[in-house]
């Protein structure tokens, strides 16, 4: 999946990482951190939506498997006693 920049998990995950480098530098202006770190929030935001979407993608499958199995079944497994057994 990507974000309507085209980034990809991956892809943010990587810039993210580059920001971290960057804001570790010791000459950094004061000015240069906080676009990173406006950049670093936007990022994280990204990174939340891309990772609703794949789980929205992973459930919706599964859904589909589910329902192309005939669906959950109804009766529970794995008592065999009859009423009356014991």
């Amino acid at each position: 999946m990507a974000d309507e920049q085209g980034r990809t998990f991956e892809d943010v995950h990587e810039r993210l990482s580059e920001i971290v480098d960057e804001v570790s530098a010791e000459d950094i202006s004061l000015d240069d951190a906080l676009k990173l770190y406006e950049e670093a929030v936007k990022l994280g935001l990204s990174a939340c939506d891309l990772s609703e979407q794949d789980l929205d993608a992973f459930l919706a499958t599964e859904e589909e498997t589910t329902a192309e199995e005939g669906g959950a079944s109804a009766t529970p497994t794995g008592s065999t006693d009859m009423p009356g057994e014991a």
